[in-house]
């Protein structure tokens, strides 16, 4: 399964608009279930899309972040910084059920989850932890270099052909996905179902988007969102989107399996490296 970090600059976003090398093949519309089931959550639904076993999996990634922030580590405490225990360095985490909810629910599946629309509506970004102790002085300047030489150690597949490929071939299923006349069909009777509620929307991830620049959400935004929520769900269009891209990916796996399993061979040597370099002595 692929990491946020893997997708996160086209899947995550609120909707997903990649850029294609060239224009979507000719393909057969994938046959799916007469009532296909949505996933738990958008985000579910786009780390567990056929696609997205093709790169460095959370694990992965998770791994990838200790054993940075240990080269990190042991490189200030060879620099005089003996205290230094890496209390700088923060990240993103997507770990709970709520976390998944709320990151970015509602792109061009119109999905978000009924707990996030009541409680904080449109406002769901998960933030990077902001309480840690900063550097000042020559650490900043020394951390600087070690994280340079962290990333110099790291092997890193990010722009190779199989990265490339990854992406483009996600791009063509979002294409695809966009003009199917299914997907097309839900996206119409989540319309007409969020003017009947009084909200009118055509575009779920426009309506993500604004005009929601508040602090806190407002109590307008909390009805637009929960409307959203309730219309998502009786119009089917998470549990079509999903459904109609997932057979559109295979699609496009099966025509690129060769190139793929090169990329997928290429990513667990990536990972057997970073693996090493965590358990690798300081003085080695």
């Amino acid at each position: 399964m692929t990491s946020a970090s893997t997708i996160a600059a086209c899947l995550l976003a609120t909707g997903c608009s990649a850029s294609l090398a060239g224009g979507a093949a000719d393909v057969t519309p994938p046959a799916i279930a007469a009532s296909p089931t949505a996933p738990a959550t958008g985000y579910d639904g786009l780390t567990q899309l056929p696609l997205s076993a093709y790169g460095l999996s959370e694990k992965d990634d998770d791994l990838r972040y200790r054993t940075r922030k240990t080269l990190v580590v042991r490189c200030m405490k060879s620099r005089g910084h003996q205290s230094y225990s890496g209390q700088n360095m923060n990240r993103v985490s997507v770990k709970t059920a709520a976390d998944k909810e709320a990151v970015r629910p509602a792109g061009a599946w119109g999905y978000i989850g009924r707990t996030t629309a009541a409680h904080i509506g449109f406002h769901t970004e998960v933030a990077i932890p902001t309480d840690a102790p900063g550097l000042t002085g020559q650490a900043t300047k020394d951390f600087e270099a070690c994280s340079a030489d962290a990333d110099k150690q790291l092997p890193d597949l990010t722009h190779s052909d199989g990265w490339k490929l990854t992406q483009n071939l996600f791009g063509q299923s979002f294409q695809q996905a966009s003009t199917d006349r299914r997907v097309a069909a839900a996206r119409k009777r989540w319309a007409a179902c969020m003017t009947s509620a009084g909200h009118p929307a055509q575009n779920p991830e426009k309506l993500a988007a604004g005009p929601w620049k508040t602090t806190k959400p407002t109590a307008p935004e909390i009805a637009a969102a929960t409307a959203a929520e309730s219309c998502t769900r009786s119009s089917g269009l998470a549990a079509t989107y999903f459904a109609v891209l997932i057979g559109y990916q295979h699609q496009l796996i099966s025509a690129n399996t060769a190139a793929l399993t090169t990329y997928q061979n290429q990513v667990q040597e990536q990972t057997d490296r970073t693996a090493h370099l965590l358990t690798e002595s300081p003085a080695a």
